[in-house]
């Protein structure tokens, strides 16, 4: 039938949104499938491959219990591994008749376009993050000075965060709004520049840093997810990630 991208960082409110919409679709809670990541202590990985695709692709085309259509959920797809991705891409252009795919996500900037592409997107609103002034301010002292950060300084800005998980998550979550933010401003300056004669040289260099924001903003949302999720020991996650960047 149709395929759809729910984007909302908390969990709850996509899972609100699929019941929702289960009740206006008429569709039993029987015929609502959810598939998402293995949370036990047994999981040893926090990405989602192709094995559960597989398992997700059999469950597409079972027959509706109960109604006259069915809905399989995707959660936690902010996991999903470019190849898995890759390998539902057929599936989520054509979904079998009586289906409708929901694809539960964090975030939109970790899937690949050709998803975004095949589904309709869905962003829930949420509450307007705001930050003070220090915190901005302080966020966009590390960002500027990260890349002149030694390896030394890596390994003791990861110790400190790792001090408490709960506030290492809340820190990443205020760096992530502010590289939002940086990114839509370039990407914004870049549009509203376009057609006004500019160097090349400054052209590339804007689209060069909007690229910079999303890879930063991709690896610090798979840390945050990966905090939030396993078992990971804190600093080992932390020291890893920006070793990388």
């Amino acid at each position: 039938m149709v395929s759809f991208i729910v984007v909302a960082r908390e969990k709850k409110k996509r899972e609100e949104y699929v019941r929702d919409f289960a009740l206006k679709e008429n569709i039993d809670r029987f015929d609502i499938t959810v598939v998402e990541k293995d949370t036990s202590a047994k999981a040893t990985t926090q990405s989602i491959g192709i094995e559960a695709v597989k398992l997700i692709q059999k469950k597409i085309f079972f027959k509706p219990v109960r109604s006259s259509k069915k809905i399989v959920v995707i959660e936690d797809a902010q996991l999903l591994t470019p190849e898995a991705q890759n390998a539902l891409l057929k599936v989520l252009e054509e979904p079998p008749a009586n289906t409708i795919i929901i694809v539960g996500t964090e975030t939109k900037e970790t899937l690949l376009p050709t998803i975004l592409s095949r589904c309709q997107l869905i962003e829930l609103e949420e509450e307007k993050r705001k930050l003070s002034d220090k915190t901005i301010e302080e966020m966009n002292l590390f960002l500027t000075g990260l890349a002149d950060l030694s390896i030394g300084d890596k390994l003791k800005h990861a110790e400190k965060l790792a001090k408490d998980k709960d506030k290492a998550i809340k820190w990443i979550e205020n760096l992530i709004f502010v590289l939002r933010e940086k990114m839509l401003y370039s990407v914004r300056h870049s549009r509203e520049s376009g057609n006004l004669e500019i160097p090349d040289q400054v052209r590339n260099d804007n689209v060069n840093l909007t690229e910079n924001y999303l890879f930063i903003i991709r690896s610090f949302q798979s840390l945050h997810t990966l905090l939030r999720t396993t078992n990971v020991n804190p600093r080992f996650a932390i020291e890893h990630t920006l070793l990388s960047l």
